[in-house]
């Protein structure tokens, strides 16, 4: 059985990730060995697979029972001051936690004006019932087709005018 190109092409990433089955992949391997163009295209699938093949990177013996061990003592990882550039907020004398519920605080009183804004705004937009309704949208429609005409008069007496 012999496979077009256009096949070939769209048969080549299950083919490199070996999804295919034998009775898929053989009829490829046929045309692969026999069309230079879909060849490379599988060689350039192959080598962008191995651009994202991920790598098993282990954390160092005992790695979890040493971060369990310091959280369990009360460690809250602040980085020491000595060797590593640590933020201007840690590096100051006993200031991070102040630091940090001073933001934690200053965080919570933005979030209660935004809410209480966000519930006043809504209360002034909402139409109430009496304005909107099936028996108002004819007549809204009405004043809205003459707002319309009204300026379209507008621009046509400008341009007449020569403005």
């Amino acid at each position: 059985m012999k496979i077009a190109c256009e096949n070939a092409e769209s048969l080549i990433p299950s083919y490199v990730d070996a999804e295919l089955s034998e009775e898929q992949a053989a009829p490829l391997r046929r045309h692969l060995l026999a069309c230079h163009s879909c060849r490379e295209a599988a060689q350039g699938e192959q080598v962008l697979k191995r651009w994202f093949v991920p790598e098993a990177v282990a954390p160092p013996s005992g790695f979890a029972s040493r971060v369990a061990r310091r959280a369990f003592a009360g460690d809250i990882g602040v980085l020491p001051d000595e060797g590593i550039d640590a933020p201007p907020a840690v590096r100051a004398n006993g200031t991070e936690g102040a630091v940090l519920s001073f933001v934690i605080q200053v965080t919570a009183v933005a979030a209660a004006v935004l809410l209480v804004l966000a519930l006043s705004i809504r209360g002034d937009r909402l139409p109430d019932d009496s304005e909107l309704s099936a028996e108002t949208y004819p007549q809204v429609l009405e004043e809205l087709d003459a707002l319309n005409d009204a300026e379209e008069a507008k621009e046509e007496a400008n341009g007449a005018r020569g403005e």
